[in-house]
Parts: C-alpha cells; sequence; structure tokens
C-alpha cells in the first residue's frame, strides 16, 4: 500500500507539473498530458485508497498543488502610501448588480436544482444496488455541477447554456416522474 501511496503521490504532481508547463509554454499537449495524468493519478488513488477516497484525493490535491504553481507566478506588489490615492466615488451600478446577482442565483439555485435531476436520473440508471446509487450520485454530483457552472460563467452564449439545462432537467424529470414511476 505505501508503494501504490508513492506512486500515486508521484503521479498527481507530475500531471499538475505537466499541466503548469502547458499553461507557461501556452503548449496544448503539455497541457492534455497533464489532465491524463489526473485521470491515471485518481485511478492508482481508488487502488490505494478504495473508490470513495481515491476520488476524493485524486481530485482535492491536484487543486492544492496548484498553489505551488501560483505561488512560484506570484510578485509582490509595492503599496503606495495613501495620500497618493484619489477619493474614490461611489456609483450606483444597478444593472451590473442586477446581472451579478441573477448568475449567482442560477448557478446556485437553478443550476442545483437542475443538474441534482439530471444525476439522478442518470444515476437511476446503474445496474448497481440503491444505495450505491446513492453513493454514486453523491460523488458526481458536485463534478457536474461544477464542470457545468465553469462552463456557464465562461460562456459568451449564457442563454445556449440555460436552455441546454432546462431541456436536459426536463427530459430527466420527464424520466424520473413519468417513464421510471408510471
Amino acid at each position: 500500500m505505501t508503494t501504490t501511496l508513492f506512486v500515486s503521490v508521484a503521479l498527481s504532481a507530475l500531471a499538475c507539473y505537466a499541466i503548469y508547463i502547458g499553461w507557461a509554454t501556452q503548449k496544448k499537449r503539455w497541457a492534455y498530458a497533464g489532465w491524463a495524468g489526473i485521470a491515471v493519478s485518481i485511478v492508482a488513488w481508488c487502488n490505494a485508497l478504495g473508490t470513495e477516497f481515491g476520488i476524493t484525493v485524486g481530485l482535492c490535491l491536484p487543486a492544492i498543488m496548484v498553489w505551488l504553481g501560483i505561488g512560484r507566478h506570484a510578485k509582490a506588489e509595492k503599496t503606495k502610501p495613501d495620500a497618493d490615492k484619489p477619493p474614490h466615488q461611489w456609483q450606483w451600478q444597478g444593472k451590473a448588480i442586477a446581472l451579478t446577482s441573477w448568475h449567482i442565483l442560477y448557478v446556485l439555485i437553478v443550476q442545483m436544482v437542475t443538474f441534482s435531476l439530471i444525476v439522478v436520473a442518470l444515476v437511476y440508471q446503474l445496474p448497481i444496488s440503491e444505495p450505491k446509487q446513492m453513493a454514486t450520485g453523491v460523488i458526481i454530483l458536485p463534478l457536474v455541477w461544477g464542470v457545468l457552472a465553469y462552463w456557464y460563467v465562461m460562456s459568451e452564449h449564457k442563454l445556449r447554456h440555460i436552455l441546454f439545462s432546462v431541456v436536459l432537467a426536463a427530459v430527466a424529470a420527464l424520466y424520473l416522474f413519468g417513464v421510471a414511476h408510471g
């Protein structure tokens, strides 16, 4: 088990380094190799710690390791004396506040409901016992929600994302409340 843990840590570190090199040099091959390495390291973590802990550690460790690269590129900013700053003038940005509030509410509430329906419908299809289906759903839901929330925030066509989510949720709801129990 110790060897498997060492290999898992090494794979995670190498994968993070490859992603970092891909980012620093703007070469996609390194980034793709790093993401493939993350997938391989998750498998190694699952072999070392079991599925539940392996997926958790395999996804969390690279998120922690990335701060090493961020710290390497961080530059200390020189602070200027407050006397040089002009006085700040507050301006009401009602449209920006409303739009930002909508994005927050959409990601936190609407996406949670829609992707919960989608994940439950998908997990319901798995040929495993109900407790294992629930455990799988608990593991998959934050991943799906996070990836699609990131897609929404980074998308230039937010309406397309909203329509896609609503259609998928409607299909999942029809399956769950119509086909599966009807």
